[in-house]
């Protein structure tokens, strides 16, 4: 079988983890950035196939995420899912989006890297608990963001992590992706 399913009751403690923080976003975008000993350790506690050093997990993460030509096995960019939209366009729509918020994004982070795309989610709960008056208008803007651009390429880069044998970032990708589906359900 090539696609292999998380054990139930760890994709629960994950996911648990992962929405139970003060703002699960974060708490992604944490999971999916360059590793240190403290994803080491949290994998560890949450997923059955870790490697067992942090220059394994390091190696995992490059194999993954940032190896190989023209682009890596399991791309981060949200424009390298798109086939029927220009690149620029999606680029240039993230950084719209961005913007409309007051938002500048440093000149070396893509627009479309999901690493970009959880920082401006977390931002959006940050103020939606700070109490932001237009709470409405966040809520909205949380949705629609969402739905234009991960709920189409985020289960698929999960399923790709899991066939690309990306074990404890493929548990993570899921969780992610039931995240997702389960915020726009509440929207």
């Amino acid at each position: 079988m090539l696609v292999t399913m998380v054990k139930p009751s760890r994709q629960k403690v994950f996911l648990h983890m992962a929405t139970t923080a003060l703002n699960h976003w974060a708490v992604f975008r944490f999971g999916l950035s360059y590793p240190d000993e403290r994803h080491l350790r949290r994998f560890a506690e949450l997923c059955e196939n870790v490697p067992g050093t942090l220059q394994e997990l390091r190696s995992l993460y490059i194999d993954l995420f940032e190896a190989e030509l023209p682009q890596p096995r399991c791309p981060l960019l949200e424009s390298a899912w798109l086939l029927n939209r220009p690149a620029g366009d999606v680029v240039l729509e993230n950084k719209l989006f961005y913007r409309n918020f007051g938002l500048e994004i440093h000149s070396q982070a893509a627009p479309d890297h999901l690493l970009t795309q959880l920082e401006f989610l977390a931002w959006l709960d940050h103020c939606l608990a700070a109490g932001n008056p237009d709470a409405a208008s966040l809520e909205r803007a949380r949705a629609e963001f969402l739905q234009r651009h991960l709920s189409h390429w985020i289960r698929p880069l999960a399923n790709l992590a899991r066939n690309a044998d990306g074990d404890c970032y493929a548990d993570l990708l899921d969780a992610l992706a039931v995240e997702v589906d389960s915020a726009l359900a509440c929207d």
